[in-house]
């Protein structure tokens, strides 16, 4: 997948909190999550197919300090691999697929493994996987 460099990561990281902020808390364990590489998100409605293997997500925001982000990122990423950490879990990644809704000014559409567990009202963190790996990498400069 090619990321489009640009002042993502530097809006981002002004969005974001990086250790307590305005928005909902991060998972737990020292630097589980890197603030320039995720948008703060709210679930809105979760459907599972089972037999699919499947979890639809609707989503936007979580709070309206992360609506920018969540905009940009939308646009420059619609059909992107990412994953997801849900707010004040210990739990791994969930690998996914988010999309666009161009019909739903300022939503999103996730589709998850029906193991993701996701709630609707929950809040995760949405990232694209290579954007977390250069962050934690010990030769990213």
């Amino acid at each position: 997948m090619r990321w489009r460099a640009s002042g993502f990561c530097v809006l981002l990281a002004l969005l974001l909190p990086a250790g307590g902020g305005q928005t909902a808390p991060g998972p737990a364990g020292p630097r589980a999550l890197d603030a320039r590489a995720s948008v703060t998100c709210r679930a809105l409605e979760v459907q599972t197919d089972g037999a699919k293997r499947t979890t639809l997500v609707v989503f936007h925001h979580a709070a309206d300090a992360d609506r920018p982000a969540l905009a940009q990122f939308l646009r420059e990423h619609s059909g992107a691999d990412v994953e997801i950490v849900q707010a004040g879990s210990q739990a791994a990644a969930v690998p996914g697929t988010v999309f666009r809704l161009k019909s739903c000014f300022g939503r999103g559409l996730l589709l998850l493994p029906p193991s993701a567990g996701l709630k609707e009202g929950a809040v995760f963190f949405l990232r694209l996987p290579e954007l977390r790996a250069a962050a934690v990498s010990p030769h990213h400069e």
